[in-house]
């Protein structure tokens, strides 16, 4: 009945002997008394594990690694709190209380049991985990039984390993010898999509005679359905798309606009000062239908009339589908946000409670609005019923979305973004969207390493391809709406800035955000002797990457927000063997958008109305009709006149990641498109709290990185923070697809209910 503690880092808890409890967080360990005066005394700033003795001592069995937030990683049933077993460590006593660490002794970890019993159950942890994941669908058969030989052969020399490093050699080659763990695809034409759905969808319509760009606008309306969450015809994106004979590729652009009166002059829209955590206050104008007609209008094969595109979508909206372990997540984490409101209850709830993995959806509501745009095209959408009843909707709740705004919202063709890597060019997405040219950059960086490995067994390239990613330049006041700012994306993408800012480069230490603050990089003045440092304050400051952001959810965001939440994307690739290519990412923006569906409608909407700075005279600011930003990074590869490699990637900053680490994999180490998604993923930043230093970068990773390569980062001076348990992949999602000159090869990312598919 009453509150003593409350700490969103909160970890642990454990009732002391006289009734006091300890609660462990991300900034340390302390003990609170439950009667009498309420105060918390820090009796330890190691935090973990908790444990009381009789006599009042107190143990921490300590841990670095901080819980990551929700961004869209499926939840399976893994307690990623857990670690391997080892029987070396920390462990912490302290007498509680007394001043922080006073009187604590560091002792060794008993311990657990013969070396040859605990080697086999650590082993085994780990390789029941992947078979649970990702050998259990009948169509994996195969793949299990050559991945159970592995398992058996490999557990013998397990159990004989002597330490516990030499057993984590074992199951590195346990993860590195496992078959993969999804099916390519091969044919003349295939697909790759978040959803076996939406996959069904674009092999639907080729195998109608349709050409890529038909089968897209079929992948991208059946995944606004069966991925509700993540995209649909609420929602926004872009799409780079390649064809036979044109000199180069073109982008179609169809971000979210910001309602006539939704500018930061209207304060109606605030609540105490603050805008709603959701809700349609937060909804901007939407662009997906728009974005897939032009697409449709301008490079469609016309064999396969427009309703036959969307009929896919309407089927499994009127008859239902399974729903995937991620949209379960999403349901489950967001919980308090569906049920709100009553139409996101009565679509996604059973009394109360999240639909989970395996139940059916079915959503008439939205197969009407879907049959309205295939009878008329976008009008059947941004104008009409649809729209009168959902700006109804929306202004009864407090939005300042009109009628007029979706009538005269329209998608735009634009030239993608174009760069060069070791003998390729590059092909990704445009400003208002600064994906594109963050990619170009990084690869310029990482283009001055000059003989890159495979990262997960070289730590040599791994530091590499990290001092690339902290070195790209920003793009802050540099891209932005181009109708209302001047856009300049030289800056980033110039090979003479790769040049200049590599010289930071030193293959014996990370840098650190002190070294690489402001487009002014401290780190060359240590490098160049002909570098001349700025003062602090100079305008360069203003660019800075790493500087604290004034607004909560970052500097792209309006301060006056009062909830963050996980973007939520998805993205898909088609190609054929002729050169046509799509690469298309789309979004609602959060996982959930604003977790507000209109009854009778069916569908959730973005919320990026707060997706721009709140300061009218800054750059990217919240200005009637403007467009925003977004990280998306769709990207086709060129080699010669030929494309050869199409990735698109989702899940908020893991979006970059993905889409970088994949083409290294394809264009360096020559890993088709299943085992480039496969390749481990690395994120800088990230970890916070005890454990991590404020004076390093904190590297997310997810598991599968060599146990010297891992050493080798701490050593360099990272910080590390391991988000998947062993075995899993975990963050981030993306579709990937080789073109060859007879054929196409698609991959399917086990991140999320990812699936491949091709027509022979």
């Amino acid at each position: 009945d009453t509150t003593v503690f409350s700490d969103p880092g909160l970890e642990d808890v454990a009732w002391g002997p006289d009734g006091r409890l300890a609660v462990s967080t991300r900034n340390g360990t302390f003990v609170i008394p439950t009667e009498g005066q309420a105060y918390s005394h820090l009796v330890s700033r190691q935090h973990g594990e908790l444990d009381w003795s009789a006599q009042d001592t107190l143990s921490i069995a300590s841990t670095v690694d901080a819980p990551v937030a929700y961004n869209g990683d499926p939840d399976r049933g893994i307690d990623r709190m857990l670690g391997e077993a080892a029987s070396s460590g920390d462990l912490v006593r302290i007498a509680a209380p007394r001043p922080p660490d006073g009187g604590g002794r560091r002792l060794a970890m008993p311990a657990l049991g013969a070396q040859g019993a605990r080697n086999v159950a650590s082993f085994d942890r780990v390789a029941d985990r992947i078979d649970r994941l990702y050998f259990r669908a009948a169509e994996a058969a195969p793949r299990r039984a050559a991945f159970l030989a592995i398992r058996d052969r490999l557990r013998a020399e397990a159990e004989q390993a002597p330490t516990d490093s030499a057993l984590q050699v074992v199951v590195q080659r346990l993860l590195t010898e496992r078959p993969a763990l999804r099916t390519e695809a091969t044919g003349r034409a295939a697909v790759s999509s978040a959803h076996p759905v939406a996959t069904a969808a674009g092999l639907e319509i080729l195998a109608k005679g349709g050409n890529v760009v038909d089968a897209a606008v079929a992948v991208s309306f059946a995944l606004g359905v069966v991925e509700p969450d993540a995209s649909g015809i609420g929602g926004y994106g872009q799409m780079v798309l390649a064809q036979q004979g044109r000199a180069k590729p073109t982008l179609i652009e169809f971000m979210s606009r910001v309602p006539e009166q939704g500018g930061l002059s209207n304060s109606a829209l605030l609540v105490n000062g603050r805008y709603p955590s959701d809700g349609p206050v937060l909804s901007n104008v939407p662009g997906t239908v728009a974005g897939m007609h032009l697409a449709w209008q301008r490079y469609g094969s016309g064999k396969v009339p427009w309703a036959a595109l969307v009929a896919p979508a309407i089927r499994a909206a009127r008859d239902g589908y399974e729903v995937s372990d991620g949209l379960a997540t999403t349901l489950a984490t967001e919980r308090e946000h569906f049920l709100k409101y009553p139409g996101s209850r009565a679509l996604f709830f059973r009394d109360g409670r999240p639909l989970v993995a395996g139940d059916t959806i079915r959503n008439p509501d939205l197969a009407w609005v879907l049959e309205q745009i295939a009878a008329q095209g976008a009008a059947g959408f941004y104008t009409g019923e649809v729209a009168r009843r959902w700006v109804t909707d929306l202004r009864a709740h407090g939005s300042a979305m009109q009628t007029a705004d979706l009538a005269r919202y329209f998608a735009v063709e634009r030239e993608p973004v174009a760069g060069s890597y070791r003998g390729h060019t590059i092909w990704s997405s445009a400003p208002p969207v600064s994906g594109g040219a963050d990619l170009v950059a990084r690869l310029n960086l990482f283009e001055q390493f000059a003989r890159p490995q495979r990262y997960t067994d070289d730590a040599a390239t791994l530091h590499a391809a990290l001092t690339a990613w902290v070195l790209t330049p920003s793009s802050r006041n540099r891209i932005a709406d181009p109708a209302f700012w001047p856009v300049q994306t030289a800056p980033m993408t110039h090979k003479d800035t790769a040049a200049v800012r590599w010289r930071c480069f030193s293959a014996e230490s990370a840098l650190t955000p002190a070294a690489v603050r402001g487009d002014t990089l401290p780190c060359l003045a240590s490098a160049s002797p002909t570098a001349t440092p700025k003062p602090a304050g100079s305008p360069e400051d203003a660019l800075d990457l790493q500087a604290a952001p004034e607004a909560p959810c970052g500097e792209d965001h309006a301060a006056e927000v009062s909830a963050c939440h996980a973007n939520g994307t998805t993205a898909f690739t088609v190609a054929d063997a002729e050169g046509n290519v799509v690469a298309v990412t789309q979004t609602l923006g959060t996982w959930g958008g604003t977790f507000h569906v209109t009854p009778g409608l069916g569908f959730l909407s973005n919320d990026k109305l707060t997706s721009y700075p709140s300061d009218p005279t800054q750059y990217g600011a919240r200005l009637p009709f403007a467009r925003h930003g977004s990280t998306l990074a769709p990207t086709i590869a060129f080699k010669g006149d030929r494309p050869v490699f199409a990735v698109g990637a989702a899940g908020n900053a893991w979006i970059t990641s993905a889409v970088y680490q994949s083409l290294i994999g394809a264009l360096d180490f020559g890993l088709g498109p299943q085992a480039a998604l496969e390749l481990p993923r690395f994120l800088p930043g990230g970890g916070t709290g005890a454990g991590f230093s404020p004076g390093r970068f904190t590297i997310q990773l997810e598991d599968g990185f060599a146990p010297h390569v891992v050493q080798r980062l701490r050593t360099l001076g990272y910080d590390l923070q391991f988000v998947s348990a062993r075995g899993e992949l975990r963050e981030g999602y993306g579709a990937a697809i080789r073109i060859d000159q007879r054929s196409v090869t698609a991959g399917a990312d086990p991140r999320r209910s990812g699936a491949a598919g091709a027509i022979r």
